[in-house]
């Protein structure tokens, strides 16, 4: 005998493709304004959404500052960093190509 799932929401899907993520959703995969959510078929059909955090440029320098490193942190060359790694994101979550 197969094992159920929980159901934990239902969302409407409007004319437009929008729908609103259910506050018990949001709650139990901590969603906040400027998430993005990602959607994952597996091998079985099955569909499953994951949440990205949305990182400011401001919040990528301060991880890459707290990493460790040898010597001395250089701020500019760190935020430099912290924009090539922000691009590089960009263009990952746009199927690999840049957007204009």
């Amino acid at each position: 005998m197969a094992v159920k799932d929980d159901e934990i929401g239902e969302a409407t899907v409007t004319s437009k493709g929008q729908v609103t993520v259910p506050g018990s959703v949001r709650k139990l995969l901590k969603i906040e304004p400027g998430d993005r959510l990602k959607f994952v078929r597996s091998p079985s059909g099955r569909i499953t959404i994951e949440a990205r955090k949305h990182r400011s440029i401001l919040s990528i320098a301060r991880e890459n500052i707290l990493r460790p490193s040898p010597g001395k942190v250089n701020l500019d060359d760190t935020i430099d960093h912290s924009i090539t790694e922000a691009m590089q994101d960009r263009v990952h979550r746009a199927g690999g190509r840049k957007k204009k």
